[in-house]
Parts: C-alpha cells; structure tokens; sequence
C-alpha cells in the first residue's frame, strides 16, 4: 500500500506548486512513453515461489533452445508434443518469477525532476521501489514516480506522483532483448527458483505507461491560442478614371424620298372568280357546251366532247344588230383535244 507520507518529502515542492499558482487536473490521463529501469531484482521474502503464468519455450528433442543458431539455455525438463500431422515437438515450460527491488531507478523522455517513491510491497516489505515479474521478459508491473510528467502529445505537464508500469523487450524476438528473463533464474525446475536476486543496468522498457491522476496539478495549462494579428485590408483601390463617354452621334439625315410611293392597289383578299369565258364570236357564231364525257364520284357520267354552234340564236342576234338579212349558217363543231377530264362531285 502507498505509503501518503513519503509522496511530498519536500516542503519546497509544495511551496513551489503554490507559487506557481497552477491547477489541478480535470480527469485522470494515461501517457505512453518509453524508458529505462535499473537496480537489484530478488524474490519477496515471503513468498520465493513461482508465480502461477507460464512461459513454453520450443527446443530441440535435447531441451536446448538456441537463438540465431546460438545456444542459450538447455533443460532437463524437456517435454513431447504430437501434432495434428503426426511430428513431434519439444518444449520446456517455465515459471515466472516475481520479484522486488529496494533500489530500483527509472528514467524515461517523459519524467522529469523527481524520483521513484518507496511503497510496501503487499502490505508486507516497506522501502519497495518497484516490483515487476521475469518471464520471456521482464515486466515492470507496479512504481510510483514522484516529480513532472509531460505528455508528449500535447505538451502539457503535470506534477505529482504518478504510478508507472511497463515491458522489458522480449527475449525470444527475433533481435532478442536485454531484459532478465526465466533463464536467468532457472525457472525451469521444480520447485523453489536456485537464483535469488539479479542486477540490472538500464533495461529498456518498450513501454511505459504513465497514469496522471485527476488531482495532479497542472503546471502548464493548454497555452492559450494567440489570435492571429489582425489582417491590414488591402489599401482602397482607386477606381479607374471615370472613361468620357464617345461624343453623341450624329443621326444620320433624313433621307427625303424621291418621289411619293403610290401604295400598291388593295387585293381583295376573295379572288373574283370569272365567269366562264364567252366564247368568242368572231366567227359570228354563239358556241354552247354539249354534252361532255364528265365522270363523276357517284359514277354518273356524260360525255362534253365538243361544242355545238347554234345558229339560229347567233342568227337571230347578228340579224337583229345589224338590222340584215341573215340567212342561217350551218352549224360547225369543233372537237376539244384533251384528256377526259374527271369532275368530283362534293
């Protein structure tokens, strides 16, 4: 459990918070980083077990696992496998380790200006700067830092005690790693670990996970956005010369006309229709129609095939005219050439 009373230690950070008349976190924020760990890991005193999390290491049918071709650690306890097509597979199980540190440092890009703070381990092991667990790597699972936080996405700091966890690089990637791992402390037989303790010396840590909590204080509150400077307005443009309108042109003269244009004669619009033409009787004779080859729509036909001169009547009017005596011609025809001709009745 924390311990409260180790948190501040410093009056002058206190006093120091104060002046700077910040505030405190409006919710609780989690900050990815990356970071370091240093110290000397050993097994809890009361409890020198093996954890309950288990890490399979594939090898070869001798329990030897090898890393590009290099050996790195042979077992005992090696262990068969059958798979679904019928080989055979070797492997070696081991236990995780937890463990303490009583002198553990941490750096990170992240934190600033302060240090880890001691806590009792479960209650039990006071002075305890971190406690963590040895696997395929090592794993940082509990500390408290106490100094200035900066979130490297929004540039903001915090400051307070924060509590911390983390991951070594695994062993069995492909580059490996430097953290400690269950080789190290032979996790591999039953029953109590052989190794006790372990030293390390800046163990990466892939990742840190920083929590702020809601009451950390704000030392640098999200800057306030200066407004852009106002924007001078282009200068007023003067407008282009008033442009002086073309000069008024002249209408061209009116043209007198030559002579006064007699309007055309009015054309009835209803086209006289003519009377059929008198035949003429320059030869002193009255011709009338007879009777014509006419056919018509209701089938009824007769024939007008050429005109008959009647004498008598042209006699009687010449005779009468002229006051003479006229004696009667005989009568002549005239044939019409033509098509015969095919009146519609309507």
């Amino acid at each position: 459990m924390l311990n409260r009373n180790l948190i501040f230690t410093s009056t002058a950070l206190s006093a120091a918070l104060v002046a700077l008349g910040t505030s405190t976190a409006s919710s609780q924020v989690t900050i990815q980083s990356t970071g370091t760990v240093s110290g000397t890991i050993q097994l809890p005193s009361f409890n020198p077990n093996f954890n309950n999390r288990v890490t399979r290491v594939d090898t070869n049918k001798s329990g030897t696992y090898s890393r590009n071709g290099t050996p790195v650690y042979t077992s005992n306890y090696v262990k068969i496998q059958t798979n679904a097509n019928g080989s055979l597979k070797y492997y070696v199980d081991f236990k995780g380790i937890p463990v303490i540190s009583f002198n553990g440092l941490l750096t990170s890009p992240a934190l600033s200006g302060g240090k880890l703070t001691p806590y009792t381990y479960q209650g039990k092991l006071a002075g305890t700067k971190f406690q963590g667990v040895v696997q395929d790597e090592f794993g940082l699972t509990k500390a408290f830092y106490t100094g200035t936080v900066t979130d490297p996405k929004t540039g903001k700091q915090y400051q307070g005690t924060f509590e911390v966890n983390g991951q070594g690089p695994r062993y069995s990637a492909k580059n490996g790693g430097a953290s400690p791992t269950v080789f190290d402390f032979k996790s591999d037989r039953p029953g109590s670990p052989t190794v006790k303790s372990l030293t390390m010396t800046n163990t990466p840590l892939v990742r840190l996970t920083i929590t702020v909590p809601a009451n950390a204080t704000l030392v640098t509150p999200t800057p306030t956005i200066t407004p852009s400077p106002t924007i001078t307005p282009s200068p007023t443009i003067t407008p282009s010369p008033t442009i002086t309108p073309s000069p008024t042109i002249t209408p061209t003269p009116t043209v007198t006309p030559s002579s006064v244009i007699s309007p055309s004669p009015t054309v009835s619009s209803t086209p006289i229709v003519t009377p059929s033409p008198t035949v003429s009787s320059s030869d002193n004779n009255s011709l009338s129609p007879s009777t014509a080859n006419i056919e018509f729509s209701n089938g009824n036909s007769f024939a007008v095939n050429s005109f008959v001169v009647n004498s008598a009547r042209v006699t009687n009017s010449i005779c009468t005219e002229q006051a003479k005596n006229c004696q009667p011609k005989p009568a002549r025809s005239s044939s019409v050439i033509g098509p015969r001709s095919r009146v519609l009745l309507h």
